[in-house]
């Protein structure tokens, strides 16, 4: 195997663990809401913070990896993110939970701006939808794991127990990222050029890149937030039924990760990198706000949520796509640029629990801002087509 292809291994394998960190406090939602006493608008919050957070992250750490490498600043991180994990256990209060996950998400935010800037040095282009499908992917399969491991600890040790054992969990994979990563290839030149921000600034490519981004989360963002809650507390599912079907926008989302990545490579190759994109994230955000728009209106709750969750599976289809686009446009700031595709993301990430719990306060009704999500999926389809134009 070569060295290149065990940084992305790696990558993945961290990637899952980092999920696992996120979204376990999805499936704690309800057990949280009765034991701080909080509104849904409170707890849209407690899921928000940490977008927050990760948003203003994105572009800092960026820069940081583009500038000094991944190897020190990733081991950093995920110490420092595990930690904060297993602290969520120890929240006294409201405002404590929001401390934990902020900081929380801060020290997260580091690590796919610094993946980013890794494989723009050490995978070549014609490789690199692939590999950045292989690493999400990760994500999306730590994503998929954690509700029915994370609502069986809760049901027999109590809510704070996913939090005290998934972040002991990660501890072993900052000595793994340190013992394996180096910061760059043998062959591969010195990074001492600052981010051109005028250039970048003045790229069409970069704002249409970013609003897809954003216009996409809003739906995703959904899935590891409030769709547990939804599915129990809307659809009258048991916690052990919405563990299962909270699992499934992050399952198909490894397949798609995955296919969409060697789909945009393998389309690359014959057609060039401009079709390739274009076709493979305009098809999946807009079969994805189909499938959603279908799953709100269905009556029968488990189809329903079938048709839901594989909406997130078509938006995934683009996400390889999506950061070989970012890598591109920002040439030796690919960090940097996914960082600030990354930060657009969560900055959805930030607005959509918290608006979502702030309607359910006042409305008590799901549909409008369903709906809502999966007309921003659509408007992020066609604004993709702008992101790899013809003439660049």
């Amino acid at each position: 195997m070569a060295h290149r292809h065990r940084i992305v291994l790696l990558a993945l394998l961290i990637n899952m663990v980092c999920y696992t960190d996120r979204v376990c406090i999805a499936i704690a939602g309800p057990e949280l809401r009765r034991n701080f006493n909080l509104s849904q608008t409170e707890l849209g919050f407690v899921f928000s913070i940490f977008s927050l957070s990760y948003f203003l992250g994105q572009t800092p750490w960026g820069i940081l990896a583009d500038r000094h490498g991944a190897r020190g600043l990733v081991t950093f991180a995920i110490v420092g993110w595990s930690l904060f994990t297993a602290l969520t256990a120890t929240a006294w209060s409201y405002v404590s939970l929001l401390t934990i996950r902020f900081v929380f998400g801060g020290l997260e935010a580091a690590f796919s701006p610094s993946i980013a800037s890794a494989f723009s040095r050490w995978v070549p282009i014609h490789e690199r939808a692939t590999a950045f499908g292989a690493f999400l992917g990760g994500g999306r399969l730590g994503g998929a794991l954690t509700p029915p491991i994370a609502g069986y600890l809760l049901l027999h040790y109590g809510w704070q127990a996913p939090f005290v054992v998934f972040g002991a969990f990660g501890l072993l994979w900052a000595a793994a990222w340190f013992a394996v990563y180096r910061n760059r290839p043998p062959d591969y030149p010195p990074v001492t050029i600052a981010t051109p921000w005028p250039a970048l600034l003045r790229n069409p490519r970069l704002w249409t890149l970013l609003g897809t981004a954003f216009g996409s989360t809003l739906l995703w963002q959904f899935y590891i937030t409030w769709f547990p809650t939804y599915l129990r507390e809307q659809r009258g599912m048991s916690l052990t039924e919405a563990s299962y079907y909270a699992g499934l926008p992050l399952l198909f989302g490894v397949a798609a990760t995955w296919a969409g990545g060697f789909l945009t490579d393998l389309l690359t190759r014959r057609l060039g990198p401009r079709p390739a994109r274009t076709a493979i994230g305009f098809c999946g955000l807009s079969t994805a706000a189909a499938l959603f728009t279908l799953g709100i209106g269905y009556p029968e709750p488990a189809i329903a949520a079938l048709l839901m969750s594989s909406a997130a599976g078509a938006v995934d289809l683009y996400l390889g796509a999506a950061w070989s686009s970012a890598t591109d446009i920002g040439g030796s700031s690919g960090g940097t640029v996914a960082g600030l595709m990354n930060a657009a993301s969560n900055a959805a990430g930030f607005v959509a629990p918290v608006l979502l719990g702030w309607v359910l306060d006042r409305t008590h009704h799901w549909h409008v801002v369903l709906y809502l999500t999966a007309a921003t999926t659509l408007a992020a389809a066609f604004l993709w087509l702008f992101v790899n134009p013809r003439r660049t």
